[in-house]
C-alpha cells in the first residue's frame, strides 16, 4: 500500500448504534446543565451549545473566565469568550465574537417564559373546577415522577401530556 492519502474509499461503519444516547435521568448535574439558558449567541454557536447539552459534552464553568475585550473575570457562561456587556456593546456573538444576528437574548428568554406562564394561568382560569383540579393533579404527579427519577419528562412535556384536558367543552 502506498503512502498516498487520497484515492481511497471510506468503509461503512463496522457497528451501528442500536439506540440513541440518553442522559442519566437521575443525574442532578444533567438537570442543572439542561436548565441553564443559552443566550447572546449566533445561530451556529447556539446549535453547538445545544448539541453539547444533548450529548452530555457540556461542561459548565466552575469559575468565571476572563473577557477578551475588557480583560475582566466577567464571563460566567461556558464556551463564551466575551462577557455579556461587551457582547451587547459591540453587538457580537459572545462565543465566536463575529457580528451576526443574535438568536435569543436573556431578556427575550425571560419574556418568553413569562408569556408561557401567563398563558398557562389564563387557560386554568377558563376551565371548569373539575377539569382544573384534574389538570393540576396530573401536573403534580408528573413533577413528582420527575423528582423521584421514575419519569424523564420535563414540565413542558408534562403539560403536553395532559393537554387534552385543556380542550374542554363549555
Amino acid at each position: 500500500m502506498s503512502s498516498q492519502r487520497g484515492n481511497m474509499k471510506k468503509r461503512a461503519p463496522k457497528h451501528q448504534n442500536s439506540f440513541a444516547f440518553k442522559h442519566n435521568p437521575k443525574s442532578k448535574k444533567t438537570e442543572r446543565i439542561m436548565s441553564m439558558p443559552i443566550h447572546g449567541l449566533c445561530e451556529k454557536c447556539h446549535q453547538q451549545i445545544e448539541w453539547r447539552k444533548k450529548y452530555r459534552k457540556y461542561k459548565p464553568l466552575t469559575q468565571p473566565g476572563s473577557c477578551i475585550f475588557c480583560h475582566q473575570k466577567n464571563v460566567t457562561s461556558a464556551y463564551h469568550s466575551s462577557c455579556d456587556s461587551c457582547a451587547k456593546e459591540r453587538d457580537i456573538c459572545a462565543k465566536c465574537c463575529l457580528t451576526k444576528e443574535i438568536v435569543a437574548s436573556e431578556q427575550e428568554l425571560l419574556a418568553e417564559h413569562e408569556k408561557k406562564e401567563r398563558e398557562f394561568e389564563s387557560s386554568l382560569e377558563g376551565m371548569r373546577e373539575r377539569d382544573r383540579r384534574a389538570y393540576v393533579r396530573k401536573l403534580d404527579k408528573e413533577k413528582e415522577a420527575i423528582t423521584t427519577g421514575q419519569g424523564a419528562l420535563t414540565i413542558d412535556e408534562a403539560r403536553d401530556a395532559v393537554d387534552p384536558l385543556l380542550n374542554f367543552d363549555q
